[in-house]
Formats: C-alpha cells, sequence, structure tokens
C-alpha cells in the first residue's frame, strides 16, 4: 500500500468517526496552545530585555539604596537579629562615585509623587528629577519627538514621555509651550519622548522628567538633606564595569560605616540585570514547560484511547484488509497515519490559535517571539506525539489473525 492511499484511508476513518476524532484532536490542540503561549511569551520577554539592556550600555551602572543581596526585608523568619536592606543615598555618595577612576559621569535622581493640573484636570503621578547628562547616558532609548531637553541652568521645565504627554489627562493633551502645574507650581513643557513601544518600555513612556533642583524641591518634606533617590553612572571605554562596581561599593559603604556585607545600598551592572532576568525566566520556563508537558501527555493518552477503540471497532474490517492482501506493515502504517494525522491537525490549530491569544497579548503590553525553527519544532512535536501514541494499537491492529478478525 501507498502512503498517499494510507492517507486516503485514514482521512475517510476520521470522518466516519468525526465527533471522537475531534474530542481528540482538542486534546492536542490545549496541550500545543499552552507550549506555543508559554515559550513564545518567555523568549520575547527574554529579547526585550536583551533589546533594553542593549540601549543602556554595557557600559552602565545604577546605584539603588535597597540592598538586593538581602531580600528578607525588616524581618526574620528564624527570630534572629532584624536586619534592614533599606538605606539613603546622599550627595557624598555622588562625589565618591565620580571619584572613581573609569567612572565617565555620574547622573543624580530624585523620585516622588506630586499634585498635578492641567486645565480643568488634577491627578497625582510619580516625578523624576534628574541631572541634565541622564539624557546623553540614554540617548538611545529615550528620543526626543519634539522640543528639546532641559540643561542644567534650566528651571521650572518638564519633559515629558509620550503617554504622559498624550494620554495622562484624557482629551486634553500637553505639548512643547503648556504649562503644568505641580504641586501649585508653573512648570512649561520642553520637550516630548517619541513613544519607546517595547514592553519594558511602558512604564518609561509615562514618566516625567524636571532638572534635578527643581525635583528637590518639590519634594523637600520628603527628602533628607543632600538626599538622592538614584544615581547612574557610565563607565569609560576601556574599564570593566565590575571593577568600578567593586570600588564603588567599598567607598559607599565606607561613607555609610558599614561592612560589605551589611550595606544598605546595591550597584548594578547592565550584565548583572541580563544574568538575574535570564535565571528568572530559566527557572520559569522550565516550570511551564513541565505544566504544558503534562497537557501534552493527556492529549497523547487521548490518541492512544482513540486509536485503541478504533482497533476493537475495526477487527472484521482488518480481517477483509488482509484477506485482500494487505500486509502487517500496511495496517500498521493506516492507524499509524490516523494517529499521526490526528497530532498534526491539533497542531496546526493549537498553533494557530496561540497566535491569535499573542496577537491580542500583544496589544495589551505582553512581548512574544515565534522564530521558524520554533513553528517548525510544534509540528513535529505534535506529529510526533501522534505517531508514539498510536503506534502499540497500530501494531495491535497488524497482528490481529485474518480468520478470527473476519468471525468478529
Amino acid at each position: 500500500m501507498k502512503f498517499q492511499d494510507s492517507v486516503e484511508y485514514a482521512v475517510k476513518s476520521l470522518r466516519v468517526r468525526s465527533l471522537r476524532s475531534w474530542l481528540t484532536i482538542i486534546g492536542v490542540i490545549i496541550g500545543v496552545i499552552a507550549m506555543v503561549v508559554i515559550t513564545s511569551v518567555t523568549e520575547g520577554v527574554s529579547k526585550s530585555v536583551t533589546d533594553l539592556m542593549a540601549n543602556f550600555g554595557t557600559n552602565t551602572l545604577f546605584v539603588i539604596p535597597i540592598n538586593i543581596d538581602n531580600p528578607e526585608g525588616f524581618s526574620s523568619f528564624s527570630g534572629g537579629p532584624v536586619q534592614g536592606v533599606m538605606g539613603k543615598l546622599y550627595q557624598r555618595d555622588v562625589d565618591s562615585l565620580a571619584s572613581i577612576p573609569g567612572v565617565k559621569e555620574v547622573s543624580r535622581l530624585v523620585m516622588g509623587r506630586a499634585s498635578l493640573q492641567f486645565k480643568d484636570k488634577e491627578l497625582s503621578a510619580n516625578i523624576a528629577g534628574s541631572d541634565a547628562n541622564v539624557f546623553d547616558m540614554f540617548g538611545d532609548y529615550l528620543q526626543l519627538e519634539k522640543g528639546r531637553l532641559y540643561t542644567e541652568s534650566d528651571r521650572r521645565v518638564v519633559v515629558l514621555g509620550n503617554d504622559a504627554a498624550n494620554k495622562m489627562f484624557g482629551r486634553n493633551k500637553l505639548d512643547v509651550g503648556s504649562i503644568l502645574l505641580m504641586n501649585g507650581k508653573e512648570f512649561r513643557v520642553i520637550g516630548v519622548f517619541k513613544k519607546i513601544g517595547s514592553a519594558l518600555g511602558t512604564a518609561d513612556d509615562s514618566n516625567i522628567y524636571v532638572p534635578f533642583e527643581d525635583g528637590r524641591d518639590l519634594f523637600k518634606a520628603e527628602l533628607a538633606k543632600n538626599e538622592v533617590s538614584f544615581m547612574y553612572a557610565m563607565a569609560s571605554e576601556g574599564y570593566d564595569p565590575e571593577e568600578i562596581k567593586a570600588l564603588a561599593e567599598s567607598r559607599i559603604a565606607s561613607n555609610h560605616k558599614v561592612s560589605i556585607e551589611d550595606k544598605d545600598f546595591s550597584v548594578i551592572t547592565s550584565d548583572f540585570i541580563k544574568q538575574s532576568v535570564g535565571d528568572i525566566l530559566g527557572v520559569l520556563s522550565q516550570l511551564l514547560f513541565a505544566i504544558t508537558a503534562v497537557s501534552t501527555v493527556v492529549g497523547g493518552i487521548g490518541i492512544s484511547n482513540t486509536m485503541f477503540m478504533s482497533v476493537m471497532e475495526r477487527v472484521r474490517e482488518i480481517g477483509i484488509l488482509k484477506s485482500t492482501g494487505a500486509t502487517e506493515r500496511d495496517i500498521q502504517l493506516i492507524f499509524l497515519t490516523e494517529s499521526a494525522l490526528i497530532g498534526f491537525i491539533g497542531g496546526a490549530l493549537g498553533f494557530i490559535i496561540a497566535y491569535f491569544i499573542l496577537v491580542i497579548a500583544e496589544q495589551f503590553g505582553v512581548p512574544y517571539l515565534i522564530t521558524p525553527m520554533w513553528v517548525a519544532f510544534v509540528f513535529i512535536f505534535s506529529v510526533g506525539v501522534g505517531v508514539i501514541a498510536g503506534y502499540i494499537p497500530s501494531r495491535q491492529a497488524s497482528r490481529l489473525d485474518p480468520v478470527q478478525a473476519l468471525g468478529y
């Protein structure tokens, strides 16, 4: 029997038992949807992080007032002494960081929440007060759409993320020249950034930037004297960010009169962020892949059950085929083709449905990545599940005695 004949025979058989076939196919569809969606989203997030770090550059360092090496917070589950992880950064820390050999420039940032008013609408939002050089450090990431950036001498001006300008106040869109009230003080909009667009850039599209001294003035009731919220540093070409990190930790820890082990801050490199995100996504993807494997096993059991039932119902048919010259190989090929078709149809429909789910999810900021290699794997995998699940039933069918089968 030719392979084409076995395919035609298998298709006719699936049509005759269409309800059972579709119920089995649905099991495969669910497994494929879970696998494609989970893996594609994981790959998409990983690519988004890689692209984001590429925009920031590998020579960028971040200093934050939290010890990320001690995530337990302010309590101890073991009943031991309480160890805090939160601290504060000050101007002396900025000066210490700037004095390290190989540090090209340092930018300060203060963060806080302020009352905003534009026309007849009032709301509350986060404001970032930064040195002007922060825009040079992240120039590939933050690009102007209109207007200009502020300089160190500017006061009472604001540069807006794209969503902050176009969505924050609903129909009332902010533009260059608009006057925005912050905590009752007038700020003039001088620039609007292009939309970043990536899923991980959604929050940054809503950012509101003012000069550092204006930010300090807006949040003076919340900040200690000479306090800064964060620091960014750019390493000069040819210097190792990891070596700068070690020196920065030593000097800032000395300022805070604490040991490196008990520090109340963290110095983070771009490589550390990429590695941390990669580790998290790796563990998460393995866990989720194990869940999809369960769905796949269930789908495979469904195919085996369907094929066993099909063999039981078609014993006499198998006897007729053997009496007319069909070999054991022909019978096995017919049933394997049926199970492979179930897997293929389930894989194709599952992939199509998963793709539309991903497209819809993307509208809500969920990144995904589907590669041609992954598409090929899905179809090979689903057909493979069908063949493996159908092997034993097909072997059982091929070994039936034709005389006993005709008398069944």
